[in-house]
C-alpha cells in the first residue's frame, strides 16, 4: 500500500465562504432544478414539499454531519479516510469512487444536452428533443462538456473548482430568483402557487411520499459519493461547527429546491402544461418561452441556470476520484485529472450513443437509462449504506463527538450517534426496497 499524501501537500480552500459555496454547488445539480418539481408533482404536491423539509433537517442533516466529520477529522479523501477507520474499509472507498465515476459518465451526457439547448436558446431556434437526438449533436456536446470539466478541475482547487463555484453559485441564485418572479407574474390565477403551497393532509403520512423524499435527499445533498468528505478535507481550522456548516448547506439546497418548484409550477400551470422531468427541460420550456413576452431572454436564463447547476455538480464528481488518486496513490494533479477524465469519457460514450442515431441499448433499454438505474439508484444506495455504517459504527465514538461538538455552543449528546447508527442505514435500505418494489 502506497503512502498517503501528507496534509501539508494538499490544497486548501481560500476561505470558509469558498468552501460553503463549493459545497452548495456540488449539491445543487440539475436534479434540484427539474427533478425536484417532478417529484413534488408525483407525490402529492405541497405534501411532498413539507415532508422533504422534515427529511432534509433530520436524515439529511445527520448524514451530512457524518460526512463532514470524516473529512475534517482525517483531512484526506474518501479512500484514505475510510482506511484510517479500518484498513479493510479501503474497498468501500474504492467502490464509492467507482460509483462516482460511473454516474459522472452519463451525467455529462445529460449536461451536454443542456449545453446544446443553451446554444439553441441563444440562436432562438429550438429543435424538438426527438429531432435533436436523431443527430450527432448530443455526442458533440458531450465531448465539449468533458473538456470543460477537465479544464476546470485541472486548474486546481482554488483556481478552478472554487473560483467557478464562487461566481457560478451566486449567478445561479440570481437567475433562479428572477425566473421565480417571472413565473409568479405569469400565474395570475394563482393555480401553480396554490398547488405548491397547500398540502393534502391525507398524503402527509403516506410511506411512499416519505421514501420518495429520502430518495430526493440523495440527489439534493450528493449523499453516498464522498463529495462532502473530500471537500471537508480541504478545510483549514475555522470557528464554525459541523452542525452550523451542515445547516448552511441544507438551507441553501432547500432554498434552491423551493425556488425551482415555484418557478416551474407557476410557469407550467399558467401555460396549461404537464410537469415532467425531461419534457419540462427539453419540450415544455421552449413552448413556454415562445408564448411570453421577452421569452428569448427567459429561455437563455433557464438553460444557463441548468448549465451552471450541472457543471458545479459534475466538477465535484470529477474532483472526488482525482483527490483519491492524489492522496492515496500519489498521482500528480495533472495525471490524476487526465486519467479520470479519460475513464469517464470512455464509460460515457455508450450513454451518449444511446441517444443518437445509433440508439445503443441493453435489452431494449437505452444505455444511459440502464446506467442510471444500476449506478444512480442501486449502487448509490449501497454506497451510502456502506459509508454510514463504517463511520457511525466503527469510527471512534470519542473522535466523532469531539469533531461534532468542536466550536459548537450546543453540546450534542453521544446517544444521538446511537440513533443515527440504526436509523440512517434503515432509511436508506427502506427507500431502496421501495424503488425495487415499485419498479
Amino acid at each position: 500500500m502506497m503512502d498517503e499524501a501528507k496534509d501539508r501537500e494538499r490544497e486548501t480552500w481560500s476561505s470558509y465562504t469558498g468552501f460553503i459555496l463549493t459545497a452548495v454547488g456540488s449539491a445543487v445539480g440539475i436534479g434540484s432544478i427539474w427533478r425536484f418539481p417532478y417529484m413534488v408533482s408525483s407525490n402529492g404536491g405541497a405534501s411532498f414539499l413539507f415532508v422533504y423539509i422534515i427529511v432534509l433537517f433530520t436524515f439529511g442533516l445527520a448524514f451530512m454531519v457524518l460526512e463532514l466529520v470524516l473529512g475534517m477529522r482525517y483531512r484526506t479523501s474518501i479512500v484514505s479516510a475510510l482506511s484510517r477507520i479500518r484498513s479493510r474499509f479501503r474497498f468501500i472507498g474504492l467502490f464509492m469512487i467507482s460509483v462516482c465515476i460511473a454516474i459522472l459518465s452519463y451525467y455529462m451526457v445529460v449536461l451536454g444536452w443542456i449545453l446544446a439547448y443553451f446554444a439553441m436558446s441563444i440562436l432562438n431556434s429550438y429543435q424538438g428533443f426527438e429531432e435533436f437526438i436523431d443527430t450527432w449533436y448530443p455526442l458533440a456536446s458531450y465531448l465539449i462538456v468533458v473538456v470543460v470539466n477537465y479544464a476546470i478541475v485541472k486548474s486546481g482547487l482554488r483556481s478552478g473548482v472554487e473560483r467557478f463555484n464562487r461566481y457560478g453559485v451566486i449567478l445561479l441564485f440570481a437567475i433562479l430568483v428572477c425566473l421565480a418572479l417571472v413565473g409568479l407574474s405569469m400565474d395570475r390565477e394563482g393555480l401553480g402557487l396554490r398547488y405548491y403551497t397547500e398540502p393534502d393532509n391525507d398524503r402527509l403520512l403516506d410511506p411512499y411520499v416519505w421514501s420518495s423524499a429520502i430518495g430526493q435527499a440523495f440527489f439534493s445533498l450528493s449523499i453516498g459519493l464522498g463529495v462532502l468528505v473530500t471537500y471537508a478535507s480541504y478545510t483549514r481550522e475555522h470557528r464554525r461547527s459541523v452542525i452550523t456548516t451542515s445547516l448552511i448547506v441544507i438551507g441553501s439546497v432547500l432554498t434552491v429546491a423551493f425556488l425551482s418548484g415555484l418557478m416551474v409550477f407557476t410557469m407550467v400551470f399558467a401555460n396549461g402544461l404537464d410537469v415532467q422531468g425531461a419534457a419540462l427541460v427539453f419540450m415544455a420550456m421552449p413552448k413556454i418561452v415562445s408564448n411570453i413576452e421577452h421569452g428569448y431572454i427567459v429561455g437563455m436564463m433557464f438553460f444557463l441556470l441548468l448549465l451552471i447547476a450541472g457543471i458545479t455538480s459534475s466538477i465535484s464528481m470529477l474532483q472526488i476520484p482525482v483527490s483519491a488518486l492524489e492522496d492515496t496513490f500519489r498521482f500528480t494533479k495533472g495525471k490524476a485529472t487526465m486519467l479520470v477524465t479519460l475513464v469517464s469519457l470512455l464509460l460515457g460514450l455508450p450513454s451518449a450513443l444511446s441517444y443518437s442515431p445509433l440508439n445503443l441499448s441493453i435489452f431494449g433499454i437505452p444505455v444511459l437509462d440502464a446506467f442510471d438505474w444500476i449506478f444512480g439508484t442501486i449502487a448509490l444506495a449501497i454506497s451510502a449504506t456502506l459509508m454510514v455504517v463504517a463511520v457511525a459504527w466503527f469510527m471512534c465514538r470519542e473522535e466523532v463527538m469531539e469533531q461534532v461538538n468542536m466550536n459548537s455552543r450546543l453540546r450534542i449528546p453521544s446517544r444521538l450517534l446511537d440513533i443515527a447508527r440504526i436509523l440512517l442505514p434503515s432509511m436508506i435500505i427502506a427507500t431502496l426496497l421501495k424503488i425495487l418494489v415499485f419498479v
